[in-house]
């Protein structure tokens, strides 16, 4: 259970690494920074409703989660976004949208995931299951649940034990926390347009396994980050701020702010990455979906592939390299707003 700030007498360093690591697996993002608006909206615009659609720069590497502010600069939501790829020469006719995810927001923003995906011929999406989950065709969510068949007491099954256990339990606590909505209770994964592209529970720990990887080495270099970026950083204000977001009336919104800026700098990817740059959490299980990528491609030309946002760096770059994809068109959708509406 997550304890109140006031009984968690952990020193900076300790805290900001946890903080670092919980908000990098909301949504497994790599270094990034906070994108401007292209186009500033109004001052009073603070229910963020619209998606922003554009053309992806060709000269700019794409983004895959962002900040939008307002004409006066302040942040007014954290938003995911879907980039189309195409005109690939191995695949004239065939387009795939990156559809970015974060795995806490607000309820609008799953309804907006879920109106998207039936566009699709077919959507590739990640869920780390026990290998007989998979086989017997199970999927994510609650509102599966039902129908899910019944497995052993060994292979108890549920959806706090999808993906990484541990984590959804912080999960469910941010949940909790910043008032928003779990993403394996607001998507529904039953549409048969849903296809599992990920590893097993069993091929994700025998990986790690070969890797060398552990999470909690994760931590102790995330810990490590931490300390030597204090010469950069003021611990002081940063702690201020934290502190004056617990007193604050508008403490719930001024959390969201902060964790929407942690979870954007917090580096992931540099947590998970070994010497080498690579990680079982990202590159590993971009492998296995792109290998049910190519897969898909041989009988469907519309395709989206729905992952935590923090994966698409390395996913985009292997699309533009392995398959002859160019991004393209780029939507921009809002998952956690990040102040309260006028006359709230």
């Amino acid at each position: 259970m997550l304890r109140p700030f006031s009984s968690m007498p952990l020193p900076f360093t300790t805290t900001a690494a946890l903080a670092a690591m919980l908000f990098a697996f909301l949504s497994e993002s790599p270094p990034a920074t906070a994108v401007p608006l292209q186009s500033p909206v109004s001052a009073d615009d603070q229910n963020v409703n619209a998606a922003d659609e554009k053309d992806h720069q060709a000269d700019a590497a794409p983004a895959y989660i962002r900040i939008r502010r307002n004409e006066r600069n302040l942040a007014v939501a954290m938003e995911t976004s879907v980039l189309t790829f195409s005109k690939s020469k191995d695949f004239p006719e065939a387009s795939v949208d990156l559809i970015g995810a974060v795995h806490l927001g607000d309820p609008e923003y799953y309804d907006r995931l879920n109106q998207l995906f039936p566009d699709y011929d077919v959507v590739l999406f990640e869920a780390v299951m026990p290998e007989r989950a998979v086989r017997l065709g199970m999927r994510p969510g609650g509102q599966s649940a039902e129908s899910r068949p019944s497995l052993s007491d060994e292979e108890e099954w549920n959806d706090a034990k999808i993906g990484f256990a541990a984590i959804s339990v912080l999960q469910l606590g941010m949940k909790d926390m910043l008032g928003m909505e779990f993403q394996l209770s607001a998507i529904d994964y039953t549409p048969d347009n849903f296809v599992h592209a990920d590893m097993t529970a069993e091929e994700f720990e025998a990986t790690m396994q070969e890797r060398g990887e552990s999470f909690s080495q994760m931590l102790l270099n995330e810990m490590g980050r931490s300390l030597s970026n204090q010469q950069q950083q003021n611990p002081v204000a940063m702690n201020l701020d934290l502190l004056l977001s617990a007193f604050s009336s508008d403490r719930s919104w001024a959390m969201r702010r902060i964790g929407a800026n942690q979870l954007i700098k917090a580096g992931s990817g540099e947590a998970f990455a070994s010497a080498d740059g690579t990680s079982t959490i990202i590159t590993e299980r971009n492998r296995k979906c792109l290998e049910v990528l190519r897969e898909q491609l041989q009988n469907h030309r519309r395709i989206g592939i729905f992952y935590g946002a923090g994966h698409f760096a390395d996913m985009g770059q292997r699309l533009q390299d392995e398959f002859g994809f160019q991004p393209g068109k780029e939507v921009w959708i809002p998952a956690w707003r990040l102040r309260a509406p006028e006359g709230q």
